[in-house]
Formats: structure tokens, C-alpha cells, sequence
């Protein structure tokens, strides 16, 4: 397992995986075209965000984006490829994101997938918040966890 900074070049690659990984958790394909914008890097976003991407055996399996903000930093992509969903790999590349992008002390946030929701309580995120996301009547957990030199 190996990790490093997206390159353009990747960007077929990661959004297959967004998708695939979205539509893991069994959501109607609608459902999945109506994210597509969020769920779809380009080059303007890659040029915006610190990406990084996680391989094993010399295969992208997953990404991640965080940015930061004035106040906060905010995940906004972490997925996997759904064979290695639950095998450690997205702790391992959430912990490699935060330790490579913010600096310790400064709250980071992120708008979870409910499926995600508990794996990220597990990564010491808190739930404080909630917004309305497509579907009408669904929400979406917003979470936040302040990185520590300590983890």
C-alpha cells in the first residue's frame, strides 16, 4: 500500500471510484446521477483541493480531498473502491490526509454519507449538525473532529 498526490492523469480513474463507491450502499441509480457533480472531480477541483490517492499492489483503490478554509478544514471526498470497503484501507487513508494536510488544532468537518457516519464516529468524528441533501427529507450527518498532534 502506497500513497501520493492525484495527478490529472488519474482523474477517469477517481471518479469511477466515487461512483462505484457511492453506489455500494445500494442507492438508486437516479439518485446516483443527481450527485454526479459531487461526486465527479475535474481539473479545476484537482488544481483546488488536496487529493490523495491510495494504492495497493500499483492499483488506485481509493481517494480523498480535504481543503482549508478560514475556519475549519473539510473532507470532501474519501472513497474506496467497494472490494475494499471495510479492510482498513479509508482509516488508513483518512489518517494519511489529515496528518499530510492540516496542521493540528483546527477543526476538521465533513458532510458524511449516512452509511459513512459510523465509520467516521470510529475515527473520533462527532456528529453536530445535519443538512438536507437529495433526495427531499434525506440529511446528511455533519461531522467534525479536531486533529491533535496525538491523533
Amino acid at each position: 500500500m502506497k500513497f501520493r498526490i492525484a495527478k490529472i492523469d488519474d482523474l477517469d480513474t477517481l471518479n469511477k471510484i466515487s461512483v462505484e463507491s457511492k453506489a455500494y450502499w445500494g442507492y438508486p441509480e437516479s439518485w446516483i446521477e443527481n450527485w454526479l457533480d459531487e461526486l465527479t472531480l475535474d481539473k479545476d477541483k484537482l488544481s483546488k483541493q488536496n487529493v490523495l490517492v491510495i494504492e495497493n499492489e500499483n492499483k488506485i483503490i481509493g481517494f480523498s480531498s480535504i481543503v482549508e478554509n478560514s475556519g475549519n478544514y473539510e473532507i470532501l471526498h474519501l472513497w474506496i473502491l467497494p472490494e475494499y470497503i471495510g479492510k482498513g484501507f479509508g482509516k488508513k487513508l483518512l489518517e494519511k490526509t489529515i496528518r499530510t494536510f492540516t496542521k493540528p488544532d483546527k477543526v476538521i468537518i465533513v458532510e458524511a454519507d449516512p452509511n459513512a457516519e459510523p465509520f467516521y464516529k470510529s475515527q473520533g468524528f462527532v456528529t453536530f449538525d445535519k443538512v438536507e441533501s437529495f433526495p427531499k427529507g434525506r440529511f446528511l450527518p455533519v461531522m467534525k473532529k479536531t486533529f491533535t498532534n496525538n491523533g
